[in-house]
């Protein structure tokens, strides 16, 4: 007998995919393109971001500077605000000068000549939020990406440069010459131009300057009397305190001053009527010429007292008993040249010190004990220590 036939058998091992099976494939992947698309736009977001943070460092590095960038041992550069004195309005004044003296950009470039505003966009396209201030910020991605370029505006335009001013072998002024230095800072002023900060140095050299901005700005030390000048750079860093040391290349208040005339040992007195209104020294010409002066001054800090009349031996040089008598500090010109010779000494009386400089002077002032320095035309330096009354 014939056993029936298995055809059917094969017939369904050939039929294709169920609808139910097809739905499923379908399903799946609608789901693996969903997230191979979510994957991409994630990782996209993520590289604008990181393009959008290291454009806001180069713009921070446009408006203070690199702080990594050093010339020998200083900080070299302070971008916008170092060269300006003041924070830029807009992102625009980093590229083009906005009609500053001093601006000495351009501080930052775009990355596409065909684009010259890219770098006030972040990589969505939107522009930066910036309002003169620290802050900088892109909202492209749909929350704020902040950057600050400083802790405050105060910490990058009001800083304080401190320093010391000595002679070549680290003499400190002292009370004879402290005020005969001029310092001077140049800073820009924040709107092109550059303001010069004063200061005079106290006995031990130390001075201070502040609402300095940030930056390495001029700084000159002058010693009057023999206009020696010295120069370098006040470096001031953001919120800071910085220091600077200033050295004469001459010996001007150390034991050899300069100029051929010096005083001759303890030959300084106090005398006059009324008591101790006259002082009297001896200077000597150590030098290997003559000598011929023709100015002098006299400086001392207290007491408040001024001088009538002037001697150099027997020559009247100066008298103004009269008004306005003589004032520390002032220099003048004396009434005839003096000419001291080759190992000649000369007497020298300063009289009448008295309480005003109008009028009859008021009354006597007694010079006992003073310190006093006489500088004289050649460039000498006479320091004195004036000794009790007697």
């Amino acid at each position: 007998m014939r056993r029936p036939d298995n055809g059917h058998n094969s017939e369904r091992g050939e039929r294709g995919f169920t609808l139910v099976e097809v739905v499923l494939v379908l399903i799946i992947s609608a789901i693996l393109v969903t997230v191979a698309l979510r994957s991409g736009v994630s990782i996209s977001d993520a590289a604008k971001v990181e393009e959008t943070k290291q454009e806001l460092e180069a713009l921070e590095f446009a408006i203070v500077g690199n702080p990594s960038l050093y010339n020998n041992g200083v900080r070299a550069d302070f971008g916008y605000v170092g060269d300006v004195g003041a924070m830029p309005l807009n992102l625009n004044a980093l590229a083009a000068n906005p009609g500053l003296a001093t601006w000495k950009g351009p501080y930052i470039k775009p990355r596409f000549s065909q684009v010259s505003n890219d770098f006030t966009l972040d990589a969505w396209g939107a522009p930066y939020l910036y309002a003169g201030g620290i802050a900088i910020t892109s909202s492209g991605s749909g929350s704020s990406i902040v950057k600050t370029v400083g802790n405050s505006t105060d910490n990058l335009l009001r800083n304080t440069l401190n320093g010391t001013v000595l002679d070549v072998d680290g003499t400190a002024p002292g009370i004879t010459h402290y005020d005969s230095i001029a310092l001077t800072l140049d800073v820009p002023n924040g709107a092109g131009g550059v303001t010069t900060r004063s200061a005079t140095p106290d006995e031990s050299g130390y001075f201070s300057l502040d609402s300095i901005p940030i930056g390495n700005h001029p700084l000159r030390a002058v010693y009057m009397p023999t206009d020696d000048t010295v120069a370098t750079f006040g470096s001031t860093l953001p919120g800071s305190s910085s220091t600077v040391e200033l050295r004469f290349a001459a010996n001007l208040w150390g034991a050899t001053a300069p100029g051929g005339l010096v005083l001759v040992a303890n030959s300084d007195t106090v005398g006059g009527s009324p008591p101790c209104t006259d002082i009297i020294l001896w200077i000597t010409n150590t030098s290997g010429s003559a000598i011929t002066l023709s100015s002098f001054s006299f400086t001392w800090s207290t007491p408040t007292s001024y001088y009538g009349e002037v001697r150099f031996g027997s020559q009247e040089v100066f008298d103004m008993d009269g008004s306005p008598r003589g004032v520390s500090g002032t220099t003048y010109t004396m009434s005839s040249p003096q000419t001291v010779n080759v190992g000649q000494s000369v007497r020298i009386r300063v009289q009448d010190f008295r309480q005003n400089n109008t009028g009859g002077g008021g009354s006597g002032v007694s010079m006992s004990n003073v310190d006093m320095t006489m500088t004289l035309s050649d460039g000498s330096i006479i320091a004195v220590s004036l000794p009790p009354c007697p």
